[in-house]
């Protein structure tokens, strides 16, 4: 049986799997400077040793499944930094670097590698509706270059319009490798939408799930959203779905404008109040956890000893 299978198997019967951790804000956090222009995705070109070590970190406290550097390196992510016509080499440098820390961490053990593409332009606006057309254009470069280097499926996260994840969803599904979907969702006036940094277009989970549902979606996930959204996102999700759920939820902010909107704030939750939102999605039936912005391999480590075994 292959590890996808495992994995699979796994999740059919209602265990628990752990996810790794945030990688932008690991970058940053261990000194490399990061920016919203392009996040992780330019600090990987300059220190691939960090990336690769980051990896590591993750598989070691526990993560069995790893998400390659790639979620800043669309062409649309490059452009902001003039690396665009670079884009399937970084992409898949992301896989190579991840593939060598699951060899050098865990070279026995069945760690999943996925490959990560994101939102489309403009990725911090969901109230800006961009090309289907040109988005699909660059969401295939991409997967094409993240299923030739070797990944064992693809997440599309922070998705927060219903477009990008049509076209997203397509252009995955195109290469043949199982493709899993993380939706960011914003609260107001008691209503979950579609969104990201209380911008949202007034899309819903339900509008975003039935329109790929029939794609062949294997998974459905809460991703790059705050702790306090990601259970009424999940509660939300389960009720749109039957296949399985997992959520991924930041534990940081970023300062305002007129401080340095680049830098984060970790925090405010630590593993073990990480861990505490974490059994409620567990008992609301998510089977894969994980963790993005402003969580680290401790808050891993913390969900792999303390989440129980199964739903």
């Amino acid at each position: 049986m292959g590890a996808m299978d495992s994995l699979n198997a796994r999740l059919k019967a209602g265990e628990v799997v752990i996810m790794d951790g945030g990688t932008g804000t690991e970058i940053q956090r261990r000194g490399v400077p990061v920016s919203r222009k392009n996040w992780s995705g330019l600090p990987m070109t300059e220190h691939p040793d960090l990336i690769r070590e980051i990896h590591e970190d993750y598989i070691k406290a526990g993560a069995e499944i790893i998400i390659a550097n790639t979620f800043s390196t669309g062409r649309w992510m490059l452009k902001e930094v003039g690396l665009e016509d670079r884009t399937v080499e970084i992409n898949r440098l992301g896989v190579k670097l991840a593939l060598e820390a699951r060899a050098n961490a865990a070279p026995d053990s069945p760690v999943i590698v996925a490959g990560s593409m994101s939102t489309y332009s403009p990725w911090l606006d969901p109230t800006v509706i961009p090309s289907y057309e040109a988005a699909l254009t660059d969401y295939r470069e991409q997967s094409n270059a993240l299923a030739e280097a070797g990944v064992d499926l693809i997440v599309v996260e922070m998705l927060v319009r219903t477009l990008d994840t049509r076209a997203s969803v397509k252009a995955a599904v195109e290469t043949g490798l199982p493709v899993w979907v993380g939706f960011s969702v914003v609260s107001e006036d008691e209503k979950l939408y579609l969104g990201l940094h209380r911008k949202h277009g007034a899309e819903g989970i339900r509008e975003a799930v039935d329109a790929v549902a029939s794609m062949g979606v294997s998974a459905m996930f809460i991703m790059h959203t705050s702790l306090e959204d990601t259970g009424p996102g999940l509660q939300e999700l389960k009720g749109c779905t039957s296949l399985p759920i997992g959520a991924y939820a930041h534990s940081m902010g970023f300062k305002t404008e007129e401080q340095n909107p680049d830098e984060i704030l970790f925090g405010p939750y630590t593993p073990e109040g990480y861990l505490e939102y974490a059994r409620g999605w567990v008992e609301m039936g998510a089977v894969v956890i994980g963790g993005c912005c402003g969580t680290t391999p401790e808050h891993i480590r913390a969900l792999k000893e303390g989440l129980p075994e199964r739903v």
